[in-house]
């Protein structure tokens, strides 16, 4: 740990430091005399040194004055072009009222004293703009930083120490290609480059910028790196060396490290833009959905939910028309109730008001339908007379939590192809959410207070029955089975299968904090982001951690969630997880029946709005082998007690899952709810309870 040395006694030394420097240099100008040359030696060693310590003293500046932690990006690309620029209008200004000339043989002798001057003032300024420069840099490459960034940056600031000291003893250059003539150097420069590519590759900021901000940046990239390419040329390369080998040595290394990184975050941000407008349109359709269950669920007013439904799906989608209808069992017909952009007699003469026809379909599938040129459908035919501007049509069924219709909703375009497959998912997101707020508001009438919560909790059990799989899904070489068990009504755990964005099976189990309606509610919410952003990734650390943004930033702060989101190879056998503050995942071989807990190190989502969260969350890949299992669970598990308060514990489970080869997942489990439900006995379950196992065949 470095001490902190108050700024009044630093800046002091720095500017005595300063002073000394340009008065030595201008000693050592004056005096050319060969008689004093060993003299003339000893005073540019001090002269090296007095550079070296005031270096040392403006880092140790910057580190207490730059407020690294409290710039936002944009401010420290700012800075860092500010800092720049201020290179070139130094260079430009002593450039017009001096007139510096080095000697031409090579040695970069000063030849006037004007160049006494320019490389003085050139050398302060490099100083004064590089070493904020590193201090704003490695806040870009530190963001996401990897397990390994930490070293390679220590590593870098090691080398260019060591190059410093070396350059200073032998008062020569530091070679830029390999040569026989100084091997030592050239080393010191391979290895100086090869680190540097090493943290180039830490630009991962880029990832999560809008697609704006990447088209903003990628223009605002382009002049500082036009900065960057030109610095050493135009500003360094001529000017530094007669001041000082030691700081010509450091820009010149800084310059090289700035090029290598400035051109990778060019190339990173041309390869992101294309597929800007994708992520984009992912996290809108997130935040959309949770904008819209919000927003109903606040609604009490039946006629205002409604007509809320069909303004939220027509901002959403940027329809032209958007209208509902409802469903009468008594009539065993539709009516439109809201609507948007569409006119009286349209509404009187509307051909969509049967359950025959086009709404069979939709009615049977169950599932939004989608056409993308109406006037080439042929049961759609009186849709092009009825409304001649609707070409794109696309409407998904509001089903009730008993299976009962509820009505329709519909929206159109006045161009062919303008609705996608990502409206249509969107869409079906929205009519469950819009169906359950609707039923809620029929149970919120229909109701006394008490009816009407013991009716709201069988609903909700209902949807956080549906959100759990209904069927297995299918794992080559994999055999699983889940147990799903709330302690009361509803509750807050959730598991589910995903498939990721290259098509590899994948598996989330969660609990959030507290119990009842809010925790199913929260859970439904998670499972959506989930479900939505796995499609977009194939890395479980880079899912958990965009879930973790979009939860954090619509969500108490006093609820959290524990997860688990694992991945599996069935090729390679690798299961990859992430762990979020959740139970452990146990693990049996079934080779010699022995079992581990496997814990990475992981925060719960909702805590922490994202850097803390994911420096903490940590990767981990268990090798499966024939006859192995896992068991993924919740706190509900282990937590189970007897009537003695006693808790089921870690103890009983390991041993229950030992000798795991001969036992089906089917077995593993029915083992383990067996030895719970005799432990606990009549005493009822405090907290839910959900298990996986997951069998390698």
């Amino acid at each position: 740990m470095i001490p902190k040395i108050p700024l009044k006694v630093l800046y002091t030394f720095c500017a005595i430091f300063a002073v000394l420097v340009f008065v030595i240099d201008v000693f050592l100008f004056v005096v050319k005399n060969e008689n004093i040359s060993i003299v003339t030696i000893s005073i540019g060693g001090l002269q090296e040194l007095l550079i070296l310590l005031l270096a040392a003293g403006w880092a140790l500046i910057i580190r207490q004055i730059l407020p690294r932690d409290q710039l936002d990006l944009l401010q420290k690309l700012r800075q860092l072009a500010i800092f720049l620029t201020i290179n070139y209008v130094v260079n430009f200004l002593l450039q017009l009222i001096l007139d510096p000339q080095y000697a031409e043989d090579g040695s970069g002798r000063y030849v006037n004293f004007d160049a006494v001057i320019f490389s003085n003032k050139i050398g302060f300024t490099a100083i004064l703009t590089l070493i904020p420069i590193i201090f704003l840099i490695r806040e870009l490459i530190f963001y996401k930083q990897r397990r390994t960034t930490q070293l390679y940056f220590k590593l870098f600031i090691g080398l260019i120490l060591i190059s410093s000291i070396y350059v200073y003893f032998t008062q020569t250059p530091l070679p830029w290609d390999f040569t026989e003539e100084d091997i030592r150097g050239s080393i010191l420069n391979i290895s100086l480059i090869i680190v540097s590519l090493l943290l180039a590759f830490r630009n991962d900021w880029i990832t999560y910028l809008p697609r704006k901000q990447k088209i903003f940046y990628f223009v605002l990239g382009t002049v500082v790196f036009a900065q960057i390419l030109l610095l050493q040329d135009y500003v360094y390369d001529s000017s530094l060396p007669p001041f000082s080998y030691t700081i010509a040595n450091f820009a010149h290394i800084i310059w090289m490290f700035m090029l290598l990184y400035g051109g990778f975050v060019m190339v990173t941000l041309l390869v992101h833009l294309p597929t800007a407008r994708a992520v984009d349109r992912k996290l809108m359709e997130v935040q959309s959905l949770y904008n819209f269950a919000r927003t109903l669920n606040s609604e009490r007013n039946y006629q205002k939910l409604t007509q809320l439904i069909t303004q939220l799906t027509s901002q959403v989608l940027e329809s032209q028309s958007t209208w509902f209808e409802e469903y009468s069992s008594e009539t065993n017909s539709l009516k439109v109730i809201s609507h948007i952009n569409l006119t009286q007699q349209q509404i009187l003469d509307n051909p969509l008001n049967s359950v025959a026809g086009f709404n069979r379909a939709i009615i049977q599938e169950r599932k939004p339908v989608l056409i993308n040129d109406v006037s080439q459908h042929q049961a759609l035919k009186d849709i092009t007379k009825w409304k001649k501007d609707a070409r794109a049509l696309i409407a998904a069924p509001l089903y009730s939590n008993r299976d009962q219709l509820m009505g329709i909703i519909y929206a159109t375009k006045p161009q062919p192809y303008s609705f996608d497959t990502d409206d249509a998912s969107l869409l079906e997101g929205f009519a469950n959410q819009s169906a359950i707020a609707m039923e809620n508001v029929f149970l919120w009438k229909s109701s006394i207070e008490r009816e009407r919560l013991e009716q709201e909790l069988q609903v909700a059990r209902e949807v956080q029955l549906k959100l759990v799989p209904q069927i297995m899904p299918t794992i080559d070489g994999m055999d699983l089975d889940t147990h799903f068990l709330t302690a009361y009504e509803v509750g807050g755990d959730y598991y589910d299968f995903i498939e990721f964005e290259d098509n590899m099976p994948g598996v989330v189990i969660g609990d959030v904090s507290g119990k009842g309606t809010s925790a199913a509610f929260y859970m439904a919410e998670f499972k959506g982001v989930i479900q939505t952003l796995a499609r977009t990734t194939s890395d479980p650390k880079e899912l958990i951690s965009q879930a973790n943004r979009v939860f954090y930033s619509n969500t108490e702060r006093q609820s959290f969630i524990t997860a688990i989101v694992g991945k599996y190879n069935p090729a390679t056998r690798k299961f990859t997880f992430v762990r979020a503050g959740h139970n452990p995942i146990l693990h049996c071989s079934g080779k010699n029946g022995s079992t581990n807990f496997y814990q990475p190190s992981g925060l719960g989502i909702g805590l922490d709005s994202g850097k803390i969260f994911e420096e903490m969350i940590r990767v981990q890949t268990i090798d499966m082998a024939t006859g192995d299992s896992l068991l993924l669970y919740t706190d509900g598990l282990i937590e189970a007690r007897d009537a003695s308060n006693d808790e089921f514990g870690d103890e009983r489970l390991l041993n229950l899952v030992s000798n795991c080869n001969g036992a089906s997942a089917a077995e593993t489990k029915e083992r383990i709810l067996s030895s719970v439900m005799d432990f606990i006995g009549n005493t009822p379950l405090h907290d839910d309870l959900t298990l996986i196992v997951l069998k390698c065949l």
